[in-house]
């Protein structure tokens, strides 16, 4: 039998094995992310072409869900992947007023629908397309100023103004989520009507132990990702918790079929036995993100080697654990790529 990819995506999504597990690599391209959604399509679709992913993650601009409610970005002067930020909306509890219930069709949710369809339409019925979605507690952090907890750097809750707030504020802090994840549930309802396959929803790093308390998260984050998802609970969904620390085992009753963490960062459960916790959901991930970009074709090739042996007889999706560097190296996703047929 020869498999297609939306056969192979399927059985893994149904708890199935296929021929061999689904794969997928992403990263963003800041050259062209600001330049519109036929840049954008283009870039992620010729991608697609080149390495013949089974699934494609859409991968556009990581800072647009701010910009909707007014941060700015000089795209002349990158973080890493993260523009410069040049202005931002909340400075107090009392600048939570200016966050608005959106309608989810204004120019910058626009500019992301045409990009899936044009992808969609591309890539063809053939393959999976899931596209991203961000938390509203993870939109509320960055628009108090801050970035989103990095997937290894420190994030003290103790120097979290936004964990003030929640605590001083609680009142103002849930307002303001309640209108971000009305505006989520929107632009999820549009991804879906423009034909995406389902919906990488990205928790980021707002479950890491040491941040919010698990009654914090229940509170604060939890609840309001739930309203953001309603529209597309029917789909085959992705949940993403990134970085050390993530508590994947906190996501397994989301509205998804899938869990994606970094299995090899401390403080996370290995992907070698997690169907004993997963209840049911299927695990995404098993190569460290980090080593792309560092010339290690050899140690990608063989950390996905360990992977497929860990994982024999049970159904996964092989994965980055977060998104590749932009400065990845053709040599080591040609390595990651080759590794399901290989191994």
């Amino acid at each position: 039998m020869s498999w297609t990819k939306k056969e192979r995506v399927e059985a893994v999504l149904n708890g199935e094995l296929a021929d061999r597990p689904p794969i997928t690599c992403y990263h963003h391209f800041t050259a062209n992310e600001h330049s519109g959604a036929r840049v954008m399509a283009d870039t992620l679709i010729d991608f697609q072409k080149e390495y013949d992913w089974d699934y494609v993650k859409i991968n556009p601009r990581a800072v647009y869900y701010y910009e909707a409610w007014g941060n700015t970005y000089d795209y002349e002067h990158y973080n890493d992947v993260v523009p410069t930020r040049t202005s931002h909306l909340v400075h107090n509890y009392r600048d939570l007023d200016k966050i608005i219930e959106l309608n989810g069709d204004e120019p910058i949710w626009q500019e992301q629908y045409d990009t899936v369809r044009m992808i969609v339409e591309a890539v063809g019925e053939d393959t999976p397309v899931f596209a991203g979605a961000f938390t509203p507690i993870g939109i509320l952090l960055n628009l108090c100023g801050y970035r989103s907890i990095g997937r290894y750097r420190e994030s003290p809750r103790e120097e979290s103004d936004l964990i003030r707030l929640c605590n001083e504020h609680p009142e103002e802090v849930h307002a303001a989520l309640k209108k971000i994840a009305y505006t989520m549930a929107k632009y999820n309802e549009n991804l879906k009507k423009a034909g995406v396959t389902g919906v990488f929803y990205a928790a980021l790093g707002m479950a890491r132990t040491g941040y919010f308390t698990p009654s914090e998260w229940q509170e604060f984050c939890k609840p309001y990702d739930l309203i953001a998802m309603e529209p597309i609970k029917d789909l085959p969904n992705m949940v993403h918790t990134c970085g050390i620390y993530g508590n994947p085992e906190w996501f397994t009753d989301y509205p998804c079929k899938v869990i994606h963490w970094a299995a090899s960062a401390p403080g996370n459960p290995p992907m070698k036995g997690s169907s004993e916790w997963l209840k049911g959901k299927i695990a995404m991930g098993g190569c460290d993100e980090r080593l792309f970009g560092q010339n290690k074709a050899l140690v990608i090739d063989q950390l996905c080697k360990k992977t497929i042996i860990d994982m024999k007889g049970v159904p996964f999706l092989m994965a980055p654990e977060c998104s590749v560097s932009p400065k990845v190296l053709e040599n080591e996703l040609w390595a990651f790529r080759k590794s399901v047929e290989k191994y």
